[in-house]
């Protein structure tokens, strides 16, 4: 019980930390170079430039359907995250605009280029940071994890991205400024990029095949040299006829280069392939439950 009410401590701390570096995103990179962000929080700059009326106010105004449309899909206790997240991105946003005003009245930079790509880079790791705790800043977020939850192989920041731009695309004619849109997909392009990254790219690996006479002898060296484990599937050779053994190794990438030198020092007439393995999940890298092994 402890553990599981430490874990939901620590969700929720990392959910607001999320928030902060989005709305710090958007206060001190993304408004000041006049870009729209996407999704729903795009839609609400867009009324909120229009209107006077306080971004953050309409983000939570716009994001109530999406909650009421998406209870019983996503569940209470994914709603609820969202829910606080949402709030406190949106609280967060209103709430510091000034502060940040008066600690830096002239702005970080003045540069399109750095205001988008660290806008970008910080909006991607707020996300990321509140999508590993099983929440979303709401939106088009939620919309992502409907599509996410049906459609396993396409991933959320590539789901945000292609709602973001077409909500960017939008605000292109309303603030009639075809450049800031430009700018606004570079964004995109950047946010989605970390919080793919985040998500998976941290756990990102190689999956070698190695096919050699000397199954036995290779696995206890790379056990021994690297700490991995292989799983041996019968082969033969279809030229030669011979019996052969393909051992299944995971290993990431700053290991690739020692099991070369493993492979050809036992083996050097054996074959080997490395296919790229975006995640890897099990002892020595992620846990299955999505923390961090505690063997990594």
């Amino acid at each position: 019980m402890k553990t599981n009410r430490g874990r939901a401590v620590l969700d929720y701390v990392l959910i607001l930390l999320g928030n902060v570096a989005y709305a710090a995103a958007v206060i001190v990179f993304i408004r000041p170079a006049n870009v729209p962000v996407g999704g729903v929080s795009g839609l609400a700059q867009m009324a909120s430039y229009l209107t006077g009326f306080p971004m953050g106010v309409l983000v939570i105004l716009l994001n109530l359907p999406l909650f009421l449309l998406s209870f019983r899909s996503l569940g209470h206790r994914f709603l609820i995250r969202t829910a606080v997240s949402t709030v406190a991105s949106s609280v967060m946003i209103d709430a510091f605009t000034p502060l940040v005003s008066r600690l830096l009245p002239d702005g970080v930079t003045h540069d399109p280029i750095l205001q988008v790509l660290y806008g970008g880079v910080l909006m991607g790791l707020g996300l990321g940071l509140v999508f590993m705790r099983g929440a979303t800043t709401g939106g088009s977020d939620i919309v992502a994890k409907l599509v996410t939850a049906k459609k396993t192989h396409i991933s959320l920041g590539r789901v945000n991205f292609i709602i973001g731009t077409c909500v960017v695309l939008l605000s292109a004619f309303v603030y009639r400024r075809p450049e800031a849109a430009l700018y606004a997909m570079v964004m995109q392009y950047v946010s989605a990029g970390v919080t793919n990254t985040l998500l998976s790219g941290m756990d990102n690996a190689s999956a070698a095949l190695i096919v050699t006479a000397k199954p036995e002898e290779m696995a206890d060296a790379i056990f021994r040299e690297l700490k991995r484990g292989c799983t041996g599937l019968d082969a033969r050779g279809m030229y030669t006829g011979q019996a052969l053994t393909t051992l299944l190794v995971a290993a990431r990438y700053h290991e690739t280069s020692r099991l070369k030198l493993i492979v050809q020092r036992i083996d050097p007439t054996g074959f080997m392939v490395f296919l790229h393995a975006r995640e890897v999940l099990g002892q020595g890298f992620k846990a299955m439950g999505g923390q961090t092994n505690p063997l990594q």
